[in-house]
């Protein structure tokens, strides 16, 4: 299921985020620390961009009918958490600054709905 590579990148990460967390929770300030946390930054993007490749990739090799129930899956998934957070915020805040919730909505949903994807063998 998993080629060498694909365990290479996901123990990295797993790793170097158990060690920004150390690093973050017990304030740990020495010279090498900004710059091992800006490192994983980009090492997140770059991880974060191979599992939208790896999703795309495979939602290629599908078919029309399940790629369909995927994207109506996303938009209602990502309306009915959209409209849960909104509701949400509304009631504990009271104040709603509608473009971090929209945002957070989309992401949220699409993980949700596309995730599994990314680890499904291409020839689905």
């Amino acid at each position: 299921m998993w080629n060498a590579r694909a365990k290479i990148i996901y123990s990295t990460f797993i790793i170097w985020t158990i060690m920004v967390l150390f690093i973050v929770y017990r304030n740990i300030e020495f010279p090498f620390a900004f710059q091992f946390i800006i490192g994983y930054v980009i090492f997140l993007m770059l991880v974060s961009l191979h599992c939208l490749i790896n999703i795309f990739l495979n939602m290629r090799k599908s078919k029309w009918s399940t790629i369909r129930k995927k994207i109506s899956t996303f938009i209602m998934g990502a309306l009915i958490i959209l409209a849960l957070n909104v509701l949400f915020i509304y009631l504990v805040k009271g104040e709603l600054r509608i473009t971090y919730t929209i945002l957070n909505a989309i992401v949220f949903s699409f993980a949700l709905t596309f995730g599994e994807m990314m680890f499904k063998k291409r020839n689905i």
